[in-house]
């Protein structure tokens, strides 16, 4: 059985760091999961993007086989 954990932040220094600290922790990312999405602001035209993963806690038998 596995821990699947989302991440999502808009600010990509953000994102990059927590996912760095969850795989120093253990995680592994499913990089099928990586996504940018890009939305705009209506009233100033301003575009952000959406950085997500999906990062999976292995447990110690998955990893046995």
């Amino acid at each position: 059985m596995s821990d699947v954990l989302v991440v999502r932040e808009w600010d990509a220094d953000v994102f990059h760091r927590r996912v760095t600290e969850l795989e120093a922790a253990g995680y592994i990312a499913r990089r099928e999961s990586y996504a940018i999405m890009a939305e705009m602001d209506p009233e100033t035209g301003n575009i952000a993007h959406l950085h997500s993963v999906e990062m999976d806690l292995q447990s110690s038998s998955d990893e046995d086989g």
